[in-house]
């Protein structure tokens, strides 16, 4: 069974690197003033990547290009996903795009860049707290500042938080409204909410039972379902899948079966938790590279919950002591 070290970043990179999905999303939740210039008819994935090699197994990025509508231009819309708070993000993306702009550069030699539209998806256990603009990632409070401001790139990413503490209402066609619904519940305590969400989910797969392809979009939902969360009660869910439609049911079941038969669950319970610890300690030791490696050994006892809460947390830490409240 595949290792996987970001089941957020996978699921994301799988449902918006559809062009269809994409493209509701950005007509749903782009600024008007932005939305009324672009031909979203004309939305189409760049397959590369601008992420490092050796950092692909952290990171999520996708890159679209759509034509500017009655112009001949086109705009690139970048999306980063996050499932935790990221200070650094500003700067993350700025990286993202002038590897794009050197492309374009190389490969066309335009009198003019294109304009790129940083965008990050953020659904997390806090609210996002961090500023929008590059420029917020410098000290702006000393006299200095006034006088080097116009040495600093500015510009301003797109945020869209849909952490469990958003509650605005979701917006878009079914698929797009299953992916949202889960993705801002997936961090929830309660793992009865998580069920009641599949519950939701599932009804509307049954509003979908004739689009092409729904089978494999919902085992996609289903294994993220199964990878993110250990303490959703899988035999309720299957109860609760019977309530649909006999023939609805008995695809959506084959397909849960499948995954709990493949090892699924032992897989999320002891593979899966072999691979968060060690991730989370390739994270710690990039973060503090003198710790001590008697640490591993704290961090292999813990549960997987408790392994997402520190990899969480550990973004903001400053001091390795630090760790020794959850170790």
């Amino acid at each position: 069974m595949e290792t996987l070290n970001n089941p957020h970043d996978k699921f994301f990179k799988e449902v918006m690197g559809q062009r269809e999905i994409a493209r509701d999303f950005l007509m749903n939740y782009l600024p008007p003033e932005t939305a009324r210039f672009i031909d979203f008819n004309t939305i189409s994935p760049e397959k590369d990547s601008f992420i490092e090699k050796e950092l692909q197994e952290f990171f999520s990025d996708l890159l679209f290009r759509i034509q500017l509508e009655n112009e001949e231009a086109y705009v690139y819309v970048l999306f980063e996903h996050k499932s935790a708070i990221d200070k650094s993000v500003g700067l993350q993306l700025l990286k993202y795009m002038t590897a794009i702009w050197g492309k374009e550069l190389a490969a066309n030699h335009p009198t003019h860049l294109p304009i790129i539209l940083p965008i990050v998806f953020y659904h997390g256990r806090r609210k996002w707290a961090v500023s929008r603009s590059f420029t917020g990632l410098f000290e702006n409070k000393k006299e200095s500042y006034s006088v080097f401001k116009k040495y600093i790139p500015e510009y301003n990413y797109l945020l869209y938080d849909f952490s469990s503490l958003n509650h605005e209402p979701i917006r878009g066609t079914i698929k797009l409204r299953i992916f949202l619904e889960i993705v801002r519940a997936i961090f929830d305590e309660d793992p009865k909410k998580i069920l009641e969400t599949a519950m939701k989910a599932v009804a509307a797969f049954e509003e979908l039972s004739k689009v092409e392809g729904i089978e494999g979009y919902f085992e996609a939902y289903i294994r993220y379902l199964f990878y993110s969360r250990t303490d959703v009660d899988k035999e309720e869910l299957k109860e609760q899948i019977k309530t649909v439609s006999k023939e609805r049911s008995e695809t959506m079941l084959t397909i849960a079966e499948k995954l709990i038969q493949e090892g699924m669950e032992k897989g999320i319970t002891k593979g899966m938790e072999k691979g968060k610890e060690e991730l989370i300690w390739k994270q710690i030791t990039k973060k503090f590279p003198k710790i001590p490696y008697d640490y591993y050994e704290k961090v292999k006892g813990l549960r997987a919950d408790q392994l997402d809460i520190l990899g969480l947390e550990l973004m903001d830490m400053k001091d390795p002591q630090e760790l020794d409240r959850f170790l």
